[in-house]
């Protein structure tokens, strides 16, 4: 196989420039003017993360070993590397663009191994693969079941409803990229034993992103060169600095630094061409270890796992809930927060950026099926701003009462309109409260639809430093409770004639439940 299609010089990935124009640029390209454009644009948000990922791994890498000047000097021979991280990011975030020279210098180094197609080490995939499914291009977009998934039509097919069977080199390295963070569950014959190696990496994981204005701000803020205990990652070690591995089904030790962890090759792959297009793939499961306790991923929910709760694991977005719903996971203290939060909160308590601005997470995620086999097409795609106050110590006393807050919306659902719900049931139905999980769930998607914007507005009007806390509780509780009473109403308003005082006697219950949560807000007995 001769070298061809070099992802140094190829345009390949995808971003919207100063314009508002998609343009696919290539990878020496996007360093060279990731301050001139706004963002990733792939053909899904879960493609553009996976991508997101692999540039951190080439800026995480140079900015461990070069200055914002172009000064090779390694961190790691500090006496005080956590100190020199700061110092060096501040270098580098007013310096507003990374430095062309260095970061091409760094990738012509392993220009070898960024061939899309090469004789020895084709870009993340295994020359002369052997092993393994071959599949048909279409599966490079994830094994997305068809039925019901109208996102189907996106990925599959061609404007004339006809299937999709070849794709550009530019497309499969993005779907490469993709594919290998977000592929579905195989089992891998290892020494005559079937071994499932999961899904891929991110599909793992409810991924969590720092938005900014530009690409290259986007990078700055998610670099996280300081691991969850504010501590320097050890030497970075990205896949093209290692021997490609091809044996299949390959169980690793947790990696100890972010360029290692976001260029994991959980997939064996090789790619297959005619005429210049990509017609299909080979692939067979790749490299994988246990996810418990392994805190070195930063970009994600924790949660805690097992009976007795003392383990942690990644915790996946549900596409139900929104994402101020997440707020608690986020933020709240005595939990394990995600490492991209206190890589936040470290620069805020160096002073290191503005303590006054608003900052926005970006929470993506993907559904998968039954036995994580093919995904349903379900993205969640989710963001939450606030006051970057809240990293601080000025804001901490503010989590506290917002976390109570997001928390009483739940009792709001589980109490007040399950008891509504229930009540209702027992009138309608002469005893019977069958129908209380259908009334209650029609009327909690209802409830949290219609105070979704109002809570963002609300969250992003506080400022910790100077918002008065109990008018701020205050006017939440109002508007909470009062959405709550105005859906039950106008539900009791819908039904027929004869069941209306059935409602009446459900909405004493609801108000009294009401009452509970809001004591302040509600007349006495909540009349």
């Amino acid at each position: 196989m001769d070298k061809e299609f070099c992802l140094l010089d190829e345009p390949w990935i995808k971003v919207l420039d100063e314009q508002n124009v998609t343009r696919e640029v290539s990878l020496i390209d996007i360093f060279t003017n990731a301050h001139r454009y706004k963002r990733l644009a792939g053909e899904t948000v879960t493609q553009d993360a996976a991508i997101l990922r692999l540039l951190l791994a080439v800026a995480i890498t140079v900015f461990y070993r070069y200055r914002a000047d172009g000064c090779e000097d390694c961190v790691l021979e500090y006496d005080d590397p956590e100190e020199e991280i700061l110092n060096r990011w501040s270098e580098y975030w007013d310096s507003g663009a990374f430095n062309a020279n260095v970061f091409q210098e760094y990738l012509e180094t392993y220009r070898e191994r960024f061939y899309l197609f090469h004789p020895e080490t084709p870009f993340w995939q295994v020359a002369d693969l052997e092993d393994g499914t071959n599949y048909s291009v279409i599966n490079l977009f994830g094994n997305i079941k068809e039925s019901n998934n109208a996102a189907s039509r996106h990925h599959f097919h061609t404007i004339d409803g006809s299937y999709i069977d070849n794709i550009s080199y530019a497309e499969a390295a993005r779907w490469i990229v993709y594919n290998n963070a977000y592929s579905v569950n195989v089992k891998t014959k290892v020494d005559g034993e079937n071994k499932p190696t999961g899904v891929g990496r991110l599909g793992q994981l409810g991924l969590i992103i720092v938005e900014e204005n530009t690409l290259y701000k986007i990078m700055m803020m998610n670099l996280c060169a300081l691991n969850i205990n504010g501590e320097v990652w050890n030497n970075p070690k990205p896949i093209w600095e290692k021997e490609p591995r091809t044996r299949p089904g390959v169980e690793i030790v947790a990696p100890d630094n972010l360029p290692q962890l976001y260029t994991i090759q959980s997939r064996r792959l090789l790619l297959y061409r005619d005429n210049e297009k990509i017609l299909g793939y080979r692939s067979i499961g790749g490299d994988y270890y246990s996810t418990v306790d392994d805190l070195t991923e930063p970009m994600t929910l924790l949660r805690r796992d097992g009976k007795k709760k003392i383990s942690f694991k990644p915790k996946k977005h549900a596409k139900e809930i929104v994402a101020w719903r997440e707020f608690p996971s986020l933020l709240v203290e005595n939990e394990l927060k995600p490492g991209i939060i206190c890589w936040l909160e470290n620069l805020m308590h160096n002073s290191v950026i503005d303590n006054k601005q608003i900052v926005t997470f970006r929470m993506i995620g993907l559904e998968y099926g039954d036995g994580m086999s093919y995904t349903n097409g379900e993205l969640i795609d989710e963001s939450l701003s606030m006051s970057n106050e809240f990293l601080n110590q000025v804001g901490r006393v503010w989590i506290t009462y917002i976390t109570d807050q997001v928390n009483k919306c739940e009792d709001v659902v589980q109490k007040a309109l399950y008891k509504f719900a229930k009540n209702l049931s027992l009138y309608l139905y002469k005893g019977d409260t069958s129908g209380t999980k259908r009334i209650k769930e029609l009327l909690a998607v209802e409830y949290y639809f219609k105070i979704d914007k109002a809570f963002r507005e609300w969250l992003i009007s506080i400022e910790p430093s100077s918002s008065k806390r109990d008018i701020k509780e205050r006017e939440w509780q109002i508007i909470s409770s009062q959405t709550a009473e105005a859906i039950v109403r106008n539900y009791i308003a819908s039904l027929s004639p004869q069941f209306t005082m059935a409602g009446a006697k459900a909405f004493v219950v609801f108000k009294k439940e009401l009452y509970k949560i809001y004591p302040n807000n509600l007349g006495e007995g909540g009349e």
